[in-house]
């Protein structure tokens, strides 16, 4: 029973972080496009060098909470076979666990932004 609970949280937490990815994602998406609209205005390049620094942060929080997920769904996505025939399970886990945490945070990007769209 603690196997199943430790799994279920573990669980809990990569959606939790992929909740985290999608917001700060979104986060990044807005700093890009203030950067790209702010470019070469002079009264503005305080504002531009801030949301260039700032849509950097939130890429870099992207991948580290995505990579973050990512492991801990490969500790989730374990197969049940023999000791001798885990190690070409390897690849397969990786990969599962990557669609997964990408599919999972494009669609809780999705429901963000609409919740975030419908708020105003």
């Amino acid at each position: 029973m603690t196997g199943k609970t430790t799994a279920t949280i573990r669980a809990f937490l990569a959606v939790a972080l992929m909740a985290f990815a999608a917001n700060c994602f979104l986060k990044y998406l807005w700093w890009t496009a203030c950067y790209s609209a702010w470019q070469g205005i002079p009264k503005l390049a305080a504002q531009w060098r801030a949301a260039g620094a700032r849509a950097s942060f939130n890429g870099w929080c992207v991948i580290i909470l995505e990579l973050s997920s990512m492991a801990l769904l490969f500790t989730i996505l374990r197969l049940r076979f023999s000791n001798a025939s885990r190690s070409p399970w390897v690849v397969p886990r990786a990969i599962l666990s990557f669609v997964i945490t990408i599919a999972g945070t494009t669609v809780l990007a999705l429901v963000l932004s609409l919740v975030k769209q419908g708020m105003r």
